[in-house]
């Protein structure tokens, strides 16, 4: 099976359950999948970036940023305390297990960075869904808009792709493919809008679809950043046909937290 199909049936059984669990009337159900797909990610993203490290100071990082995730959905009120509280476990936990002294400082960094970039972007998307008017339906589009990027990107630059977005990081990546998913984010939007959900504004696809269009491909080069700095093609080995978790939500990830401000802090 190529690995275009792969990636299209692999959407087809998850995606389902991923709305049901959006739309289900219980938000604790979608929160518990957010720390759970937080943690998956963070394990990923721990054994690419921390190989030498021991399990269990694996383990602690993915406890801490997955907690982060938690105490970020269960207490937004309380954001900079947990903040704070995640701060200054990572830099215990690598005062306890700093490994080789020389390379101590690195291992504290990718451990930060790792905790708050994973398990700080990916609150927003359930306290979204719970909290935000509409909130269901924010998320979905959120979802679908990262998507629709995505596909817009793979085939506008498999088609059109002629100049090379940034080589050093991802060579597959075109300008051409960046330009066809901005352009197929405001789609969706802009489709949604004239079908499911007539309550969008003209202002309201735009101040989502175009930020989207960028931050979408800022996350997913991020995580290809990381990856070419370990050496690794993909972050897992997951979901069929699209890598591991990582793989999988890195623009979610950046969108998500838009969306987020936008909806909540903004709009």
């Amino acid at each position: 099976m190529s690995n275009l199909a792969l990636r299209a049936l692999s959407a087809l059984i998850l995606l389902p359950l991923l709305g049901a669990l959006v739309l289900w009337h219980e938000p604790l159900g979608f929160g518990a999948l957010v720390v759970l797909v937080a943690a998956l990610a963070l394990i990923e993203y721990s054994a690419i970036t921390l190989p030498t490290a021991s399990r269990r100071f694996r383990a602690a990082v993915v406890a801490v940023g997955a907690g982060l995730t938690a105490a970020l959905y269960l207490a937004p009120g309380q954001a900079l305390v947990s903040v704070l509280v995640a701060l200054m476990a990572t830099a215990t936990l690598t005062l306890i297990d700093p490994g080789e002294i020389p390379a101590a400082g690195a291992r504290l960094g990718l451990s930060a960075f790792g905790v708050f970039y994973i398990g700080g972007l990916a609150a927003p998307l359930a306290i979204l869904q719970r909290d935000a008017p509409r909130g269901r339906a924010w998320v979905l589009l959120a979802v679908a808009v990262t998507f629709g990027n995505d596909a817009g990107a793979y085939f506008a630059g498999r088609t059109l792709g002629r100049h090379k977005l940034y080589p050093k990081v991802s060579p597959a990546k075109s300008v051409e493919g960046a330009v066809g998913g901005l352009v197929a984010s405001l789609i969706i939007m802009l489709a949604m809008r004239a079908t499911l959900s007539p309550w969008l504004t003209v202002g309201d696809c735009l101040w989502v679809a175009l930020p989207a269009g960028v931050l979408g491909p800022i996350g997913d080069l991020v995580e290809s950043l990381i990856k070419r700095s370990a050496g690794v093609k993909d972050s897992g080995r997951l979901i069929p046909g699209h890598g591991g978790m990582l793989d999988r939500i890195d623009a979610l990830l950046f969108v998500a937290a838009w969306t987020y401000l936008y909806v909540v802090r903004l709009k």
